[in-house]
């Protein structure tokens, strides 16, 4: 399964220190992941909602999983996203992380209700090894997919 990635090309190719460092829907702060979306233009709505565009030293970067590698899932709280705090997902997220069953967490993406799935990536399990990134050339040509100052 190939997945997708947009970051700064001023970090390492894999990096989960910015989730790290900062929390997020699926990690509380202080606990590594990557995250990644099914798609290249679900990763790129993800980092226009994030950051109001995308910044022009973002590159892409594809992730391939590799069919043998088991992907684990969440029971997600029933009223999700509207009505379930942040807290909450960034708890189960660092719980799963802890739990260390599996390299690869799919999530559903919160960006709008058919957007489809995020995946969260577990640097810290011992199958993340097998999965491969690489960095992909993307051009983002529109002037409207940039931040506004």
């Amino acid at each position: 399964m190939l997945v997708w990635r947009l970051q700064s090309s001023r970090h390492p190719l894999i990096n989960s220190e910015g989730a790290k460092l900062t929390g997020g829907r699926w990690n509380q702060r202080g606990t590594a992941v990557i995250y990644t979306s099914e798609s290249s233009t679900l990763t790129a709505m993800e980092v226009i909602v994030h950051h109001g565009g995308i910044p022009e030293d973002y590159v892409g970067i594809q992730v391939d999983i590799p069919d043998d590698v088991e992907i684990g899932s969440l029971d997600i709280p029933e009223g999700w996203p509207n009505l379930v705090p942040e807290e909450i997902t960034a708890e189960l997220g660092t719980r799963w992380v802890q739990d260390c069953r599996h390299a690869v967490l799919r999530v559903p993406s919160a960006t709008m209700s058919i957007s489809g799935y995020n995946y969260i990536l577990n640097p810290a399990h011992p199958e993340f090894g097998r999965l491969s990134f690489s960095f992909e050339p993307i051009t983002f040509t529109h002037p409207r997919l940039r931040p506004h100052s």
